[in-house]
């Protein structure tokens, strides 16, 4: 078995001191060092193929340059185009990802966040199924900088990064309403995560803006799942009284099966309903119809959670701040204008 190579190893191929080596190595050493002696030590750790221990430089204080993801559905498109992105900024940055998927479980977001704690990672994202106030300040208190996305703790003195929800549902409302549509159902996610709370309720503030009834029959709460979207489509066409034209799903998954249960019952997109979905997910734009959906500035918000944490660690403990990005209504094949 090949015996690993050392930071003293390197030192003597090259014939210089350890702490030149560590100069050498250090991203954030700037001193004079002769360019004659700087190839020296890179011609060593070329030939000897070093790689430097991640796990001491952090313990030396100089960080992993490494990053921690926690998501609660990684089956979830929109989450996993967030990886995507997430990993493109912190590559062009020469920084790694780790990504974790807690499964909508408190038990394994707390197991996830303990891991990428030992593994000293330089910050942490998360979009949390449930993390007490309590559990993040004591983490800020340990120096990691942990930033949530989409989902507020109230007490937890970090930083958010929000896509404006509330925006996106009045704009998904708004355009059916401009089409021409009266009678608007929708299909809501579970109401214990703010950004479902706000989307929803951008939904019926325009209803109402509009002198339009809230009809409470046409809205059904589930899982923003493919297979509730199916289902409570099913349920809103068979129970529904006086029909309505057009639907406005919390999310582009919860659509697509929408889509499916209508064109099951022989009905047609946008013929026979119009719908708006919520993401702009890949699948949305190849769907039949193509799917009109809002759009979330995923790789504004990667970037905005990236230099939040790379300012944490330049500047130490900042304060508690929400951050918006504004959502954009994308429109496409599955809304038709009516009389």
């Amino acid at each position: 078995m090949r015996t690993r190579v050392t930071i003293r190893d390197v030192a003597k191929k090259a014939g210089v001191s350890i702490s030149t080596v560590s100069r050498v190595l250090s991203p954030q050493a700037n001193d004079y060092m002769r360019e004659e002696t700087r190839g020296k030590v890179l011609g060593a750790i070329k030939e000897l193929d070093y790689r430097p221990d991640i796990r001491a430089q952090s313990l030396r204080g100089r960080g992993t340059r490494i990053v921690g993801l926690v998501m609660p559905d990684a089956l979830n498109p929109f989450y996993q185009e967030l990886a995507y992105v997430l990993e493109e900024v912190c590559y062009r940055e020469k920084y790694g990802l780790l990504v974790c998927s807690s499964k909508n479980s408190i038990t394994r977001e707390l197991t996830y966040i303990d891991l990428l704690e030992s593994q000293k990672v330089d910050g942490i994202i998360i979009s949390t199924v449930g993390l007490k106030e309590i559990k993040l300040n004591n983490l800020v208190k340990k120096g990691i900088p942990i930033i949530l996305m989409d989902r507020d703790v109230p007490g937890a003195n970090i930083p958010v990064m929000f896509t404006n929800n509330y925006l996106g549902g009045c704009q998904a409302t708004q355009h059916l309403i401009d089409l021409g549509h009266k009678k608007i159902a929708c299909i809501a996610g579970s109401m214990n995560t703010l950004s479902s709370i706000n989307r929803l309720k951008g939904y019926t503030d325009t209803l109402q803006k509009n002198g339009l009834e809230v009809d409470k029959k046409l809205i059904k709460e589930g899982k923003l799942i493919y297979k509730d979207g199916y289902k409570l489509m099913k349920e809103l066409a068979r129970k529904s009284s006086d029909g309505f034209t057009a639907l406005f799903c919390l999310n582009d998954l919860v659509a697509l099966g929408a889509m499916r249960a209508i064109q099951e019952d022989g009905k047609n997109i946008p013929s026979d309903y119009s719908i708006v979905g919520f993401d702009n997910i890949s699948l949305s734009s190849v769907s039949n119809p193509p799917l009109t959906t809002i759009a979330q500035p995923i790789k504004q918000i990667a970037q905005g959670a990236f230099r939040t944490i790379k300012r944490w660690k330049k500047q130490g403990l900042l304060k508690k701040e929400h951050r918006f990005w504004d959502t954009k209504l994308i429109v496409r094949k599955s809304c038709k204008e009516i009389n």
